[in-house]
């Protein structure tokens, strides 16, 4: 047996109203704090006015950075850090979807750091300003882990970082907020959930912890993700939905992602519009095809824990039967697209190709099947 190193230290405070402790919260760790968001949804459903009145109740005086983009690029980061250190302030709070909580990590590092954040690509960080997550969707589990992923908009290049010092000290994951998700982002968010606990079950780097939070992963999205999306007043499919977006968080943060991944985050890099989720739906089934020989069982055991019925099934039948399954769920969230409709230039693929293994490489060698360059292109070529 392999030995096994876990870790998360991220304090998780998770039931309906809980946004009203986050004043108390970050009064433990300083005085001041810069909130990281996006450019609109905190302020159009009033939870960025809740949060600073939270927060000065508590003696927390806030600073406010709302320049994210859904997909961040260095410069925000940067711009974010050099506020956060001109203000003193002591903590960092991400508040949105992945896209801030991801950027409050980045800021974080670059606040403690003299270099721009582009650099920790290669200079590991050892220390970063506490950041507390507060949630607004169920998606990226990046409340709940250490990984960052940032645009160079110079480059097209959009890679994913992480380290110890960037885990959140606590995560508020409050369902009620995530009431105010349009359909389209709780069926794109929804569906990252899917690819996470997917890649983190099947891939190399598996093990007994991570493949626990995946089991109980595609047991909530089983009756949950199609809910959801159909009925978003639906605050017990809105929590089970929370919990899932948070295991699934867990699970990569122990075991990474793969394939599916490393490919979508160079469309995404070089098209800054393609929402994650959407990149990841039109890039699912074509990869699942080509990993099903190296993972049949592991497919086998989703499509148990899915509902779909063995019914006589072979096993090579019973584990294509969930590539089925999965793009049934896509036409159910209306997320059955190519990477054409996304507006991708098919001359751009072998460059999306290449970029998956130089910003990517870690998930590339941690898909189940091994894959080359010309592999990965032919896939793209397929989900165009």
């Amino acid at each position: 047996m392999n030995a096994l190193n876990i870790y998360n230290p991220v304090k998780i405070h998770f039931g309906c109203g809980l946004i009203s402790e986050s004043g108390k919260i970050a009064k433990k760790y300083s005085d001041s704090a810069l909130i990281i968001t996006g450019k609109s949804s905190m302020q159009k459903t009033g939870t960025l006015d809740r949060l600073t009145k939270n927060l000065k109740d508590a003696g927390v005086n806030p600073t406010i950075y709302d320049k994210i983009t859904p997909n961040p690029t260095i410069d925000e980061i940067d711009e974010a850090a050099v506020i956060a250190k001109k203000k003193g302030v002591g903590l960092i709070i991400g508040l949105g979807g992945g896209s801030p909580l991801d950027s409050a990590k980045a800021v974080a590092v670059a606040a403690k750091g003299n270099i721009p954040v582009w650099n920790y690509l290669k200079t590991s960080a050892e220390e970063a300003l506490p950041v507390i997550t507060i949630v607004s969707t169920s998606g990226t589990g990046s409340e709940v882990n250490r990984y960052s992923v940032m645009s160079n908009p110079e480059t097209g290049e959009k890679p994913g970082f992480g380290y110890v010092c960037m885990y959140p000290k606590e995560a508020v994951i409050d369902p009620e907020i995530m009431l105010s998700m349009p359909p389209y982002v709780t069926a794109t968010t929804g569906f990252d959930v899917f690819v996470h606990v997917l890649e983190a079950f099947t891939g190399k780097a598996k093990n007994a912890f991570s493949s626990a939070y995946c089991m109980q992963t595609f047991y909530l999205l089983k009756d949950n993700l199609i809910k959801a999306y159909n009925e978003p007043d639906n605050i017990e499919a809105r929590g089970n939905m929370a919990l899932a977006s948070a295991l699934a968080g867990l699970a990569i943060d122990i075991s990474g992602v793969g394939i599916i991944h490393a490919m979508e985050h160079p469309v995404s890099g070089n098209y800054p519009n393609v929402a994650h989720g959407v990149g990841l739906a039109a890039l699912t089934i074509e990869s699942m095809k080509y990993n099903i020989a190296a993972c049949k069982r592991d497919f086998m055991l989703i499509a148990h824990h899915l509902g779909i019925k063995r019914a006589g099934k072979s096993d090579d039948e019973y584990a294509a039967s969930l590539i089925e399954k999965i793009q049934e769920i896509l036409e159910a969230l209306n997320l059955n697209t190519g990477l054409k409709d996304l507006g991708v230039e098919k001359d751009k693929l072998a460059k999306i190709a290449g970029e998956a293994f130089t910003t990517m490489g870690f998930a590339v060698q941690n898909n189940p099947e091994t894959i080359d360059e010309k592999e990965v292109l032919r896939l793209l070529e397929a989900s165009y």
